[in-house]
Parts: C-alpha cells; sequence; structure tokens
C-alpha cells in the first residue's frame, strides 16, 4: 500500500490521509510533520544542507520528515524521526523527545508546506554518513553560532528551521539527563563490547560452542536501554562524583564500570528466566534466546538458555570479585546485590502464583515492588552510591526516589503492554494477555467492569489462543472503565512523589536536574 501522510488540525489531532502530492500542492492540506534536531555533549546542533523540491540548497536540521500511514497504521514521531536520520544523514536509532511544536504555511510556486510541525531532539555523539541523494554536506556546528546566524541571515534556513529557532531560543533542547544517559551509554558499551571480546578470547581452549554462547549472550544484551547500569552510575554520582568530571572520568574509572556490567549480565539473567516462564517469543525485537537455540529441539533450547542464564550470573560475581573494591566494598555489594536478587526472585514467585488466582491490589503492588522498583531502581541506585560513599540520608531519600519512580515504571510498563506499539517495545502486545498477567491495569479494569465486561475479561486475560480481536476488546474495556486513566494519574502521583525526595538526595543543581528529568523519562517513554 502506497504511504500517506496524516492530515491533523491545529492541535495535532488526525482528521485524515492523504497522499504526499495532494497535500503540498496548491494551497495544500494541513498535515503532520517534524524537525529532528540532534546534539552532542559539547552542546553542537548537527546541520545539514538539503537538497528539496521546494527549499533547495538550504541550511535545516539534521533530518526532517512526515510520520506516515502504511499499511493501515501511523507511524510514531519516534519511528519517523529514525527513518529520516537513516535515510538523510545514516544514523541509527537516536532516543528523541518532543520539545516543542509549531504551525505554519510556507509557499513555493505551485507547491507550498502546509504542517504541524513537531520538534524533535535527542543526544548523539557517533559518526554520521550524508546521503548524497538527499544532502548537500553535514556538520557539527555550535548552538549558540546556529542562533546567531539563523537570526541574523534567516534566508539561509529552510521555514521550518526559522520556525524552531523562535522556539529553541525559549531553552528547548536536549536535558541534562538525556546527555549522561548518551554520553554513559557509550561508554558503557564500549566497555561491554571489550568485556565480551576478552571473554570469547579466554575460553578458546574449549570447544567452539562455549564462545558461540557468549556470543548469543553479547547478542541478547544489545539493543536494550541499559537503564540499570546507568542507574548505578547516577547513584555513584550522587554519591561525590563531581558533574564536570563525571564524562571524562568514566571511560578510566574502573571502580563503576565492572559493577554496572554486572548489574546489566544480573538483568540478562533474570529476562532469560523471565522468557522461560512466560514463554515468549521475542524480546528486543529478536528471538529469545530459548526459542532462537529451539529451533530444532524445545527441551534443547530451554535446557541452553537456562545455562547461558547461568553464565550471566556467575559473570556478573566474578566481576564484583575481580574489581578494584576493597574487600569491604565487596562484601557490601555483594550483599546489597544478593539481597535486591532475592526479593526479586520473591516477586517472581507471586506473579507466576498470582496468575492463576484473583489477588487483591496489596498484593499485586507487592510483586510490583520486588519485582520491579527494588530490583530496577532501588537496588542500581543505592548501589552506585554506595560505591561513592554517599551519606546515610542520601541512600534512605534515594530508596524513597527509587521506589516510587519504580512503581510508576511498572505502571508504564503495563500500558505500553497492552497499549504500546509492538515495533518499538520490540515483543508483541498480546504478551500480557496471554499470560494472564495480574498487572494494575488488569486489576482496575475488572474492578470497574460491568458483569459482562468481566465475562469478556476473564474468558480471554490467561487464554494462550486469544487473539488481535480479543486485544482490542480488552483494550475497549480498559478506557470505557477509566481503568486506563486511574494507572495513568497513578503515574504522576508517583513520579510527582518521587520528585519530592530529590532535594534531600542532592543539593547540586546539575544533578538535581538530571534526577528530575529521568523521573519524567520513566512515564513518557515508548518501549
Amino acid at each position: 500500500m502506497k504511504s500517506q501522510v496524516l492530515l491533523v488540525n491545529d492541535k495535532d489531532e488526525v482528521i485524515g490521509y492523504d497522499s504526499i502530492e495532494n497535500s503540498h500542492s496548491g494551497r495544500g492540506k494541513h498535515h503532520r510533520a517534524f524537525v529532528t534536531a540532534l546534539f552532542d555533549a559539547q552542546n553542537r546542533v548537527l546541520l545539514q544542507k538539503r537538497k528539496h523540491r521546494l527549499f533547495d540548497g538550504l541550511w535545516d536540521l539534521t533530518a526532517i520528515s512526515h510520520p506516515l500511514h502504511v499499511n493501515g497504521r501511523d507511524e510514531t514521531y519516534q519511528q519517523a524521526s529514525d527513518r529520516a536520520l537513516k535515510k538523510e544523514v545514516g544514523i541509527g536509532h537516536v532516543e528523541v523527545a518532543k520539545v516543542g511544536a509549531f504551525n505554519y504555511f510556507a509557499k513555493d510556486g505551485k507547491n507550498c508546506e502546509n504542517e504541524y510541525c513537531a520538534i524533535l531532539t535527542g543526544v548523539y555523539t557517533g559518526k554520521f554518513k550524508p546521503n548524497p541523494k538527499e544532502v548537500y554536506e553535514a556538520r557539527w556546528v555550535k548552538y549558540d553560532d546556529f542562533l546567531q546566524d539563523a537570526s541574523r541571515s534567516p534566508s539561509k534556513y529552510t521555514p521550518w528551521a526559522q520556525e524552531t529557532v523562535k522556539i529553541f531560543k525559549k531553552e528547548k533542547k536536549p536535558s541534562k539527563f538525556l546527555i549522561e544517559l548518551e554520553m554513559f551509554s557509550r561508554h558503557f558499551g564500549d566497555y561491554s563490547k571489550k568485556y565480551f571480546a576478552r571473554k570469547k578470547l579466554l575460553v578458546k581452549k574449549y570447544p567452539d560452542l562455549i564462545a558461540k554462547f557468549y556470543q548469543v549472550l553479547e547478542d541478547f544484551g544489545s539493543g536494550g536501554k541499559a537503564m540499570r547500569p546507568f542507574l548505578v552510575y547516577l547513584g555513584y554520582r550522587v554519591g561525590g562524583v563531581r558533574p564536570r568530571d563525571s564524562i571524562v572520568s568514566l571511560q578510566h574509572d574502573m571502580k563503576v564500570l565492572p559493577i554496572c556490567l554486572a548489574v546489566e549480565l544480573l538483568h540478562n539473567f533474570l529476562l532469560i528466566h523471565d522468557d522461560i516462564i512466560d514463554n515468549s517469543d521475542v524480546r528486543r525485537a529478536k528471538p529469545t534466546i530459548h526459542k532462537k537455540l529451539g529451533k530444532i529441539d524445545v527441551h534443547y533450547g530451554v535446557s541452553q538458555a537456562i545455562v547461558i542464564a547461568d553464565i550471566a550470573a556467575f559473570e556478573a560475581i566474578q566481576l564484583i570479585n575481580q574489581s578494584s573494591l576493597s574487600l569491604k566494598s565487596k562484601a557490601e555489594v555483594l550483599e546489597l546485590v544478593t539481597g535486591v536478587i532475592l526479593e526479586t526472585a520473591y516477586g517472581e514467585i507471586l506473579d507466576i502464583e498470582y496468575a492463576h488466582k484473583r489477588p487483591g491490589i496489596s498484593k499485586v503492588w507487592l510483586v510490583t515492588e520486588l519485582k520491579t522498583a527494588k530490583y530496577s531502581f532501588v537496588g542500581p541506585l543505592k548501589l552506585g552510591a554506595l560505591l561513592a560513599g554517599a551519606k546515610k540520608s542520601q541512600l534512605v531519600a534515594l530508596e524513597q526516589y527509587g521506589l516510587e519512580l519504580g512503581k510508576a515504571f511498572q505502571i508504564q510498563d503495563d500500558i505500553l503492554g497492552v497499549f504500546g506499539n509492538e515495533k518499538i517495545l520490540g515483543k508483541s502486545t498480546l504478551s500480557d494477555m496471554r499470560e494472564g498477567k495480574n498487572t494494575l491495569l488488569f486489576y482496575k479494569a475488572r474492578e470497574k467492569t460491568s458483569s459482562a465486561q468481566r465475562r469478556i475479561l476473564d474468558k480471554v486475560w490467561g487464554d494462550p489462543r486469544s487473539s488481535k480481536g480479543d486485544l482490542d476488546k480488552v483494550k475497549e474495556i480498559m478506557q470505557n472503565t477509566g481503568a486506563l486513566d486511574w494507572c495513568k494519574k497513578q503515574m504522576v502521583d508517583l513520579v510527582r512523589d518521587a520528585k519530592k525526595s530529590v532535594d534531600r538526595i542532592s543539593k547540586d543543581k546539575v544533578m538535581h536536574e538530571i534526577l528530575i528529568k529521568c523521573a519524567d523519562f520513566v512515564i513518557y517513554r515508548e518501549k
């Protein structure tokens, strides 16, 4: 099917679809568009000189395009941005955030631009490769120089770039949190690659299958958000690493990076087991390990996946043991890590048990706290802070901050598990329904339903044969009963309460901003 653009009103509400040609000819039809501006750690913005049928040879932001309607689906801004970045400047996935928008009309002969244009920003520090079919040239430019030049010589820039500059002057650019997350991810990714390369060399004395399974483990970990290792680093920052030194020192800091990788390996250990328990086919848009290895024999795939997960856990322990920490610190780290993993296991036990029952809301909250809040937030944050010698009062405040955020994170996970976009999630939205997950979203929907609606929920929720059609019915019930709105309000309230702890965690202004934006990231993410 040929792609179409999304026709929208001035509030970005979709009112129809039409071809790209019709939407740009004559007076055009008001449609959705976007600009993506990528920044680096030196506060530079990546600009390109655009090849364009209307505004050829003008300077522009990193990438522009329209979210498209293809095969009955509307692209999200994130999907459209990734597509445009790859096509125009050869850059892969970059997490972007919408920081503003404007409506505008620009005429050029028989053609025009008649658009609602969203402004998306992200952080990127890697290489780029301009596509000669799309771009004359591209370069990094100091942000302040760009603003000044666009203001003095607007005719050098596309109309949408000129409009974007007006909004950028109001300080609409990537938050310090996103910059910190991007920089950490790159250093951590490099460290992880070197670690696995070294491990594969060390196991060469064994049959090739062993090195192959280390590659399987490395591949499984790629494509994730590395959020838990980042939270270890964030806790480390809270405990005393100065903001101005953090990025420079991180690549040489052999105190925190091994612990960050240990946490990520433990995360993968738990995910592999969780995929087996849930009988999941896909994780991070790739086949789960037990499915990948079980194409010939199911039992073989499950057995080898369990062992690969166990290797991840043993490697994590070894990383901690072989780190440069003192014996006392190693003991403290191991005690905290094992305590968190044990509570995660308790949460998994209850989650499995409750899939066959209808637990009360207090039990659903308990699973959320054990399986997500403590494991994904409290543990990593406290671990990093412990490494940096944080004060007891900071550890207490971090625990409260992490508990609230972890609960909000899980609610958003539950919502995305039903209402999310599968291409972004990297897994099926049928999973939670087919597994009969006792999420807060499901609990509230069932609590608020009529008897007829409850019969529908009870029939399809937990049925491994339930279909897309059943999911549509579930979505309708969750929306109509107010369960979805209730969950969204719970998230907002939890994030608000988490932010109240920030003043007790750190007085540093930069750290304060990062912690606040981290809290917002939890509920505005798309995967």
